[in-house]
């Protein structure tokens, strides 16, 4: 058995049984990859990964990223991808030292792993909360002004990146993902899809937080996985950036509208609340850089991953 992992890379993914990171797992291993899945199991479900763990195509060690003493004990890899992190920013309004603790602390201590294991490549998952209001197209340029907790921790995430990058010589790339959406995503991720979803298996109309005229550029998780996996033979520089979306926006009444176009029970149209404090209005995004360089299109419309998820066929 041994021999056959000889050719393989190792490759810690720190948050491997979440969301993204189960997704992520399963492309790297179709992709002769052998991921090492690092998660403490708050959000992440082993149930998504134990069929990997179970035919010896993954190892998966239960851990918290801000447990340094135990972190030095894993095994060396060739890249860490570190995509656990609290996601939630209602999370990072309740509970900011918490989401600090874990965003920011444990983003160090697996840079810091990095750079005492002498790992050369870092993959880092930021998100695109790092922008707060911008009201044009986002590029990787665009002012970083963040209006939570979250955001900011995010942010100071990629600072770290960058000052490893150039202090140790750590290859790092920073994916700044915008609304992913797909099968397993959690309710500790709280998506508005994830609501919606909820909402129309109890046969209730979806509930729309303010006027539904704010966008979000909604990107499906099979997508945001190739963009992991392109990023592990990205080799052009030392640090590079790339915002990650299908660089068209949607307004959530027009997602409510696809919710209701899908379902053959006849709800009625959206129940409209207040708005939430915090939250971004208006999200749009250019792709031109990761197209570009990553060589990454996105590739599963709107349209038909939402028919894919409310019938089950993705």
């Amino acid at each position: 058995e041994k021999r056959k992992n000889v050719n393989k890379m190792k490759i810690i993914v720190t948050g491997g049984a979440g969301f993204v990171g189960s997704h992520l797992t399963e492309l790297l291993i179709k992709n002769g990859h052998f991921p090492i899945i690092i998660d403490n199991l708050n959000t992440g479900k082993f149930s998504y990964i134990k069929k990997f763990v179970d035919e010896g195509k993954a190892d998966f060690i239960k851990l918290d990223i801000r447990n340094f003493s135990k972190l030095m004990k894993l095994p060396k890899c060739s890249t860490v991808i570190h995509l656990a992190a609290i996601a939630s920013v209602v999370e990072s309004i309740d509970n900011p030292s918490f989401v600090n603790d874990v965003n920011v602390n444990g983003t160090l201590n697996m840079l810091e792993f990095c750079r005492k294991k002498k790992i050369k490549k870092f993959i880092f998952t930021s998100s695109a909360a790092i922008f707060g209001n911008n009201e044009s197209k986002i590029i990787e340029s665009s002012p970083t002004i963040p209006t939570t907790v979250y955001g900011s921790s995010k942010l100071t995430g990629e600072q770290y990146c960058r000052i490893y990058s150039e202090l140790f010589g750590i290859t790092t790339i920073i994916l700044r993902p915008f609304n992913i959406y797909g099968p397993r995503q959690n309710d500790t991720y709280a998506g508005v899809i994830t609501k919606f979803m909820d909402r129309l298996k109890k046969k209730k109309p979806p509930i729309i937080f303010g006027t539904g005229k704010q966008t979000r550029d909604f990107i499906h998780v099979y997508d945001v996985a190739k963009a992991f996996l392109a990023s592990i033979n990205y080799k052009k520089t030392k640090f590079e950036i790339f915002d990650l979306g299908t660089g068209k926006s949607t307004s959530i009444n027009t997602l409510a509208e696809y919710f209701l176009n899908n379902t053959k029970k006849h709800i009625t149209g959206p129940i409209y609340r207040k708005a939430i404090p915090g939250i971004v209005i208006y999200n749009s995004m250019n792709n031109t850089k990761l197209k570009k360089n990553l060589g990454l299109t996105p590739s599963i419309s709107l349209k038909d991953g939402i028919f894919n998820l409310i019938n089950n066929k993705l």
